[in-house]
């Protein structure tokens, strides 16, 4: 097992606080600054799968739970995607978020993985993300996210985010909030 570069660690943590915070006070025009043009978005549905489908837990996979390509994910959006998003929560006319959600993520397990050739890094980690709504309007999700972050000005962009939700059925009325 390779040792893990503390000082990337930390600047790795620092920036899923920063994002976390920029996305929690609803300031989606500097967020998008932490997100690269060519960036891929996508939250796939996930499925129960019965043990007795499974056969070999030892080759055993999330990905075998999870939206296949010919699939509709829950949110499969490119930068321009994204930035319609966020028009559109800034709009008022985004009725799913009006008022505006009251919203808390928590970031943790921010693991670093393979280094690519061009200086991008995959990073998995943990979120548990808060939206409330008045006092009927609550929901707690918790998930894997999986992104690819590139190198720029010192910093990291976001170049590819893959939000693995840990529910098969989203105990909240939408998914109108940035994961």
């Amino acid at each position: 097992m390779t040792p893990v570069d503390a000082q990337l660690l930390a600047d790795l943590q620092l920036w899923y606080a920063r994002e976390a915070r920029l996305l929690d006070e609803r300031r989606y025009d500097l967020w998008l600054e932490m997100v690269d043009v060519g960036v891929r978005y996508q939250v796939p549905t996930r499925y129960l799968t019965a043990q007795g489908d499974v056969g070999d837990f030892g080759a055993w996979t999330v990905e075998r739970e999870l939206t296949q390509a010919a699939d509709v994910f829950l949110i499969d959006d490119d930068y321009a995607g994204i930035r319609t998003r966020i028009e559109r929560l800034q709009s008022g006319m985004a009725w799913a978020e009006m008022p505006p959600s009251i919203t808390r993520r928590i970031v943790g397990n921010v693991e670093p993985g393979e280094v690519h050739e061009d200086g991008g890094i995959e990073v998995f980690s943990a979120l548990m993300a808060f939206k409330s709504r008045g006092p009927r309007e609550r929901s707690f999700l918790t998930a894997q996210r999986r992104d690819l972050l590139g190198r720029s000005d010192g910093g990291f962009r976001l170049r590819r985010r893959t939000v693995i939700i840990d529910d098969t059925v989203l105990m909240g009325e939408n998914l109108s909030i940035i994961l």
